[in-house]
C-alpha cells in the first residue's frame, strides 16, 4: 500500500458475521477495499465490552453497547472512537443517531462521506428527537452516497440535498454463488428432502419483511416454502403456519451457514420478497438469487426493491399486503418452467451488469478521491 493510500474509517452498527442486508453490503465494500485504502472499520458489538479484531485482513472495533434504545444501539464510547482517528474521511452508514451526533461534534476537519441505507419508517419517537439531528448531519456531510435512484425520489429528506447525493447501487461477489462439490451435493439434498417445487424467503423476521401475507398466500399453493432467518416476528409467524394447517408446506430453517444458503437459492425455484414497508429500501437479497439464476418475486414499492427486481423482466411485483396477489404470482410462474429460466437468466445478465463488488467499490473509490482533491 502506498503512503498516500486514503485512510478511510467505516462507521456502521454491525458487522459480519451478524446477518443483515446492511452488514453484507458493508462486508462487501470492505473486502474489496481492503489494500485500496488505509481501512477500519468501527462498529457496536451486541455486549458490553469492547472487542478489536482482525477479519479478512479489515480492523473492526467492536464498541460495548450499553444496551438498545428504539431499535438503535448505545455505544458510549463511539465519540472517543471517532474523535480519536486518523482517518481522513468517516464514512457513516446511515440511519445511526450516536455516530451522526459523534461526527457533528466531534470531527473536525475530517471529510464526511454518508451511505444513506434507508429513511426511518416506523420509529416515530426516534423521528421527533433524532430528525432535525439526522438533518444538520446530512446537511454537515460532503457526499451522500445512495443504492439506486429511488432512494432519492422516495425520500422527502433527500430531495432536500439532491445536489450531494450520487447512486452508487449496491454489489455482490458472483464467484461466491459458484456450484462447488459440497453445494452441488447439498443442492440434490434439499431437492430430495423438501420436494420441488420450492419456494424460499431470506430475510430478518421483522414487521416490514410481510412474511405473514406470504404464509397467507401459501394456503393457495401446493409447494414447500423454506424460510430462512429469525427475528421478533418467528413465533407469530410459527402460530400463523398452526393456526392455517400448513406445517407441511412452510419450514422455518432458522440461520444457516453460508454455503448452504447458496445451496438453496439454486435449489429453489422462486425467490420471494413480500415486503410491505419502504424500510426495505433495496432487497439484497434479489441480487443474491439473480446470482443464482433465479426469479423474484417482490412488491411494488417506492425503495430500491422495485429498481432492482424489473417486473415481467427479472420477476414480478405485486402490490404489497396482497396475499391473493403473491398466490397468482408464484402459481403463474411455477406453471411456467422457461419463463423462470428466462427471467433468472436475465437477472444474472442483470447483477453482471449493474450490481457487482468492482462496480460497487470503484464507484466508492471515486468518491473518495473526488472529496480529497
Amino acid at each position: 500500500m502506498m503512503k498516500s493510500a486514503i485512510k478511510v474509517l467505516q462507521v456502521g452498527k454491525y458487522y459480519h458475521p451478524y446477518k443483515g442486508g446492511i452488514e453484507t453490503f458493508l462486508y462487501n465494500l470492505c473486502t474489496y477495499l481492503r489494500g485500496k485504502v488505509e481501512l477500519k472499520v468501527l462498529v457496536s458489538n451486541t455486549h458490553f465490552n469492547t472487542v478489536i479484531e482482525d477479519i479478512d485482513g479489515v480492523k473492526i472495533t467492536r464498541a460495548a453497547c450499553a444496551g438498545i434504545f428504539l431499535s438503535t444501539p448505545v455505544c458510549p464510547s463511539f465519540p472517543k472512537h471517532i474523535y480519536s482517528s486518523d482517518a481522513d474521511i468517516i464514512h457513516i452508514h446511515s440511519p445511526n443517531p450516536i455516530a451522526e451526533i459523534s461526527s457533528l461534534i466531534l470531527r473536525e476537519k475530517k471529510k464526511v462521506v454518508v451511505s444513506y441505507h434507508s429513511d426511518i419508517i416506523r420509529q416515530r419517537k426516534t423521528g421527533f428527537f433524532y430528525s432535525p439531528i439526522h438533518k444538520s448531519f446530512l446537511r454537515s456531510a460532503d457526499k451522500i452516497i445512495v443504492a439506486t435512484p429511488n432512494h432519492i425520489k422516495s425520500s422527502p429528506l433527500l430531495t432536500m440535498f439532491g445536489e450531494k447525493c450520487k447512486v452508487v447501487p449496491y454489489g455482490i461477489d458472483l464467484n461466491r454463488f459458484e456450484i462447488t462439490p459440497y453445494i452441488g451435493h447439498a443442492i440434490s439434498e434439499i431437492k430430495r428432502k423438501y420436494k420441488e417445487p420450492i419456494l424460499l424467503f431470506v430475510g430478518r423476521l421483522v414487521y416490514y419483511k410481510g412474511v405473514e401475507y406470504l404464509i397467507q398466500a401459501m394456503r393457495e399453493i401446493d409447494a414447500r416454502l423454506l424460510i430462512v432467518g429469525s427475528g421478533p416476528e418467528e413465533t407469530m409467524l410459527k402460530k400463523l403456519v398452526s393456526h392455517f394447517g400448513l406445517s407441511d408446506r412452510c419450514i422455518f430453517l432458522g440461520e444457516v451457514l453460508d454455503e448452504y444458503l447458496i445451496s438453496l437459492y439454486h435449489a429453489s425455484d422462486i425467490l420471494i420478497l413480500p415486503s410491505v414497508e419502504k424500510a426495505e429500501a433495496f432487497g439484497i437479497v434479489q441480487l443474491e438469487a439473480f446470482a443464482c439464476k433465479k426469479p423474484v418475486i417482490s412488491t411494488n414499492l417506492s425503495s430500491g426493491v422495485s429498481y432492482v427486481n424489473k417486473n415481467g423482466e427479472t420477476g414480478i411485483a405485486v402490490e404489497p399486503r396482497n396475499p391473493a396477489a403473491l398466490s397468482g404470482a408464484i402459481r403463474k410462474l411455477l406453471s411456467n418452467s422457461d419463463e423462470r429460466r428466462r427471467m433468472g437468466g436475465n437477472g444474472r445478465r442483470r447483477v453482471e451488469g449493474e450490481f457487482t463488488v468492482s462496480k460497487m467499490g470503484e464507484g466508492y473509490m471515486r468518491v473518495y478521491e473526488e472529496i480529497m482533491r
